[in-house]
């Protein structure tokens, strides 16, 4: 028979594995909440934000005289290990579970209690000698810990994202450079426009996800306000007088992270519209990507049957039965991680406004739909960049041939040749099946490099004129 351990709570006695460091209401937790395939412990960032605040919790009590220093410093060292990555295996509740955050945060509260004792040389589970809630607790209560402890997670990841959104921009901005002497056709409504060159639209690319990275890093600061010192709802009920002010010196020096209290308690734990405001920042970085990726599929269409003015790389064949066929798998790809990441948006909006009185009881739904968007869009940019963006090569031939077969040339050259000539030269190439640039070859009006300069004219940024 496998060992285990008495432990109980308020609904009875339970054995619990004695090989493991949490205890009977994490237990419990994984016996109602298994829904999903995430565990807290998958989510690394928050488990070290989980730690940060208990360690910081612990410094603050002891040196406020209400925790024991021998059990204060058990507990910093126990969740020292955790910061450094060890015990992850025993946060084992569902990232989805009901409770509020309260499993969440009981499983943090057992592992480090029972590894706390381990130190002290006891056996886990002797909670008369160090206790989950007493001790590791103290000062704190899952209402102002787990929203906390997502904002610092979410804050954490912020900086991979960011990094990989600067990788995708900076992809971008090559190609741009790369393609700036690449002259093709615009197009507005699907339909020719005016000259520019492959460079400018690929400078826009860059210039919009370099945005975004810029409004992501920035809106992520927000979330370094904390609910922290608030305890159940607010009013700090619970924790000793000059808790709050110790537990954000210590969190902040163990962070290196400028963290401070809201500036109204029953503000921020009543209202989650922090993570709503993130979540809409990257919604919006992934509709933006979406749309990009949906250029270059366009552009990209084939040379006989579509566009052709840019090669995707062709990172695997296409189809299981058109032999030859390459699909632009990467771009698509990205568009599906857009889809994915407004849906979970979705979800973050409904679960901040679900909030109820004092507090919002939904945050393990608003952590999991957020640490996967930000997954996605990170290991997304990076992929990317790296396998698409990089290798993307101009038709050159075949932008130019789209951008001289177009009459929407015609406006380009009427300060060069006048209203009357150009208008006859339309109807003269229209009557004859000729390109109109053909015609002004042919006609001796201006020679084909002289065309092309003309063109090259045409995309040259205008100034306006200084006042």
């Amino acid at each position: 028979m496998k060992n285990t351990r008495k432990e109980t709570d308020s609904l009875g006695e339970r054995d619990v594995p004695a090989d493991v460091l949490f205890g009977i209401n994490t237990l419990r937790g994984v016996e109602n909440f298994e829904v999903s395939p995430l565990k807290i412990g998958d989510e690394p960032a928050l488990i070290r934000a989980l730690a940060a605040i208990k360690r910081a919790a612990a410094k603050a009590n002891t040196a406020l005289g209400v925790l024991d220093a021998a059990k204060g410093a058990a507990i910093v060292e126990a969740c020292d290990e955790i910061l450094a990555g060890k015990h992850t295996c025993h946060f084992v509740v569902d990232l989805l579970e009901g409770s509020g955050g309260t499993s969440i945060n009981m499983n943090a509260n057992e592992v480090i209690a029972n590894r706390a004792l381990q130190l002290l040389g006891h056996e886990p589970g002797r909670y008369d000698r160090l206790h989950p809630n007493d001790h590791v607790n103290m000062g704190q209560s899952t209402n102002d810990v787990v929203p906390s402890a997502v904002k610092l997670a979410v804050h954490e990841k912020s900086t991979d994202l960011t990094a990989a959104l600067k990788r995708l921009g900076d992809a971008f901005q090559i190609k741009s450079q790369e393609f700036s002497k690449v002259l093709k056709i615009g197009r507005t409504c699907m339909q020719a426009a005016q000259p520019m060159t492959l460079g400018q639209e690929f400078g826009g690319y860059a210039a919009a996800i370099h945005r975004i990275g810029d409004k992501t890093g920035k809106a992520v600061e927000e979330l370094l306000v904390l609910p922290l010192g608030g305890t159940a709802i607010g009013t700090g009920l619970g924790s000793a007088p000059g808790f709050r002010e110790l537990v954000y010196s210590h969190l902040s020096a163990g962070l290196n992270k400028p963290v401070r209290p809201a500036a109204d308690m029953f503000d921020g734990m009543q209202n989650a519209d922090s993570f709503a405001r993130i979540s809409s920042e990257l919604r919006i970085a992934a509709e933006v990507m979406g749309k990009i990726c949906l250029d270059l599929i366009i552009m990209s269409s084939g040379t006989k049957s579509g566009i052709g003015e840019i090669r995707l790389p062709a990172v695997q064949p296409g189809s299981s039965i058109m032999p030859g066929k390459v699909n632009p798998v990467l771009p698509m790809m990205m568009q599906q991680i857009a889809f994915a990441v407004v849906g979970n948006d979705a979800a973050v909006s409904l679960a901040s406004l679900g909030g109820q009185l004092e507090i919002n009881h939904f945050e393990p739904v608003i952590a999991s739909r957020l640490f996967d968007t930000m997954d996605l869009l990170t290991r997304g940019s990076r992929i990317f960049a790296d396998r698409c963006v990089s290798g993307i090569k101009a038709n050159e031939e075949q932008a130019l041939e789209n951008l001289l077969a177009s009459s929407a040339l015609a406006t380009v050259f009427v300060p060069k040749l006048g209203y009357s000539d150009v208008s006859r030269i339309v109807k003269d190439a229209e009557a004859e099946g000729k390109l109109f640039v053909d015609v002004i070859v042919d006609m001796g009006l201006l020679t084909r490099d002289q065309v092309i300069n003309v063109l090259y004219d045409a995309t040259r940024y205008r100034e306006k004129p200084a006042a």
